[in-house]
């Protein structure tokens, strides 16, 4: 078998595994008449509120791609985004790359550029789910620890430790020399090759670092508030869509717990998140805020259904409408963006 096929049975291997957590136990019939029961419109609110998310991730992009073109079409980054995330929940991390290709595409800009910004918003996700585990472990440290003993000792330092080098890291690639040094002791034993390959991506996103000039930085570090902000609100208007006492109970700061959960859950590289987010939205409704486990088990699995059709859908029309096909955005996904800055080139009015 070649690389690629082991990818995906090792993929398929890590959900199959995590769904056996999620669902190990329960009453499978009780859980899917929980969901049945459920009111289907505070879940479709929460739907709503996802796209929104995605819409205000799409003008947080439009900022972060100013160094490469100052006025972007918003309804472009927005169609590329839910293109990107689409392909995620079918072949994990291909939406990284179809997302900045289809920008880039459409907006004449180079793809190394495009991918450079892709990486300059997770790195603030990453900033924001580090602050989100911080303050659900000091609000919740008690329940939490006896739940997922993992957070327990000196988690809390540890996560401001690696928040703290995090940003450190960023703000020495906002200078190209130091860029450039850092990289060169790193990549030196290194073929030459990859070396250069590696140099050259690290300066395409010390580039886009640098192009976040003062004005950026406010509606950068706003936009991922806001969009942090409306997951949380989300996941509590689903809650919202169960009529179990204990789930009536759940406050807002408890569903940002939930999205804590749910963070960590969409890290693990499987499709869309199958079996991580089931295996910890069951496990903290259940053991950490008492939700009897088939309800717990109905809400995990409603919310992720709905989210992930929803999104597969949007993200296939959008891949129809630039003339694309599932394969066709599969095998950009598995390509290097240097690679694929020459085929944009020439296609850089479709769409």
């Amino acid at each position: 078998m070649n690389r690629s096929s082991l990818k995906y049975i090792a993929l398929a291997l890590i959900t199959v595994g995590l769904l056996y957590l999620a669902f190990q136990g329960q009453d499978i019939g009780k859980s899917l008449e929980a969901v049945g029961q459920a009111h289907f419109l505070p879940l479709l609110g929460g739907v709503l509120l996802m796209f929104l998310s995605h819409a205000l991730r799409a003008l947080r992009w439009q900022i972060v791609l100013r160094p490469l073109k100052r006025t972007t079409s918003f309804w472009r980054a927005y169609k590329a985004t839910l293109a990107g995330y689409g392909m995620n929940n079918l072949v994990p991390r291909s939406g990284e790359i179809v997302r900045p290709y289809l920008m880039a595409r459409g907006e004449s800009i180079p793809v190394a550029g495009a991918l450079a910004s892709v990486v300059v918003e997770r790195l603030a996700d990453v900033i924001a789910l580090a602050v989100l585990m911080i303050g659900s472990l000091l609000i919740y440290q008690t329940r939490v620890t006896t739940v997922f003993p993992v957070f327990s000792g000196n988690t809390i330092g540890f996560i401001a430790l690696v928040l703290a080098c995090l940003i450190g890291f960023i703000l020495m690639f906002f200078s190209e020399r130091r860029t450039r040094g850092f990289i060169r002791i790193f990549v030196k034993r290194l073929p030459a090759l990859l070396a250069s390959k590696i140099e050259n991506v690290a300066l395409d996103f010390s580039k886009g670092l640098r192009g976040l000039d003062r004005s950026a930085i406010l509606p950068l570090l706003l936009g991922t508030i806001g969009i942090w902000f409306i997951y949380g609100i989300s996941m509590f208007v689903s809650l919202q869509g169960f009529e179990d006492p204990t789930m009536a109970k759940l406050t807002l700061p408890d569903a940002f717990l939930l999205l804590t959960l749910s963070g960590i859950a969409f890290t693990i590289p499987t499709p869309g998140g199958t079996g991580s987010y089931h295996a910890l939205i069951k496990t903290g409704l259940a053991m950490v805020f008492g939700v009897p486990p088939n309800v717990a088990l109905a809400y995990a699995i409603a919310t992720h259904a709905l989210s992930y059709i929803t999104m597969i859908a949007a993200g296939l029309a959008v891949l129809i409408s630039e003339g694309l096909s599932f394969g066709n955005a599969r095998s950009i996904g598995s390509t290097d963006s240097h690679s694929l800055d020459s085929s944009t080139k020439g296609g850089a009015s479709h769409g």
